[in-house]
């Protein structure tokens, strides 16, 4: 009896931290959770609109750097007001060095893209996607956060709008 406690306090512990195990997976970007509305976000100014739903954000006082490299541009996307794109470009730092630090944050990239004009590496879970994209000659640097399930709605929303201007004969 006391073999069967002990092999199922040991089961219970193992099971517990193997879920608790930390997850690589961004649930949000520089203190900012995706699909927040950008009114609730202090500081966040609407620059310019890509189309009727997409807007195009920046944020007063954020940090331009990211490790030791100065970010180029530092952008955030809202489709209907809503949070779910965060893009960074630089151009005139190490390039390899700020991906070998995303590699030791999230690991190894889901899917791989190389060739003779651009390095693309991606990393997917299950709510989000971040690209890091470096140009071959240039050097010159994106990495872009996207929130899945936002991005899918746009997606949607493109595909029924395509839809409706078909049906206007």
């Amino acid at each position: 009896m006391k073999t069967l406690t002990l092999s199922a306090l040991f089961t219970l512990i193992l099971s517990t931290t193997s879920f608790a195990q930390r997850s690589t997976e961004p649930l949000d970007f520089r203190g900012i959770e995706w699909d927040t509305y950008y009114s609730a976000i202090p500081g966040m100014t609407k620059k310019y609109s890509k189309d009727e739903k997409i807007d195009v954000f920046k944020k007063d006082g954020d940090e331009m750097t990211i490790g030791n490299c100065k970010l180029d541009t530092l952008t955030y996307e809202g489709f209907n007001g809503r949070i779910y794109k965060a893009n960074m470009t630089f151009s005139t730092c190490n390039a390899s060095s700020v991906f070998n630090s995303f590699k030791q944050k999230y690991g190894e990239c889901t899917d791989i893209e190389d060739s003779l004009d651009h390095y693309i590496c991606t990393w997917e879970w299950k709510r989000i996607k971040l690209v890091f994209a470096i140009d071959s000659e240039s050097s010159a640097t994106e990495i872009t956060y996207t929130q899945k399930m936002v991005e899918r709605e746009y997606q949607t929303y493109l595909k029924e709008k395509r839809g409706a201007k078909k049906d206007q004969f």
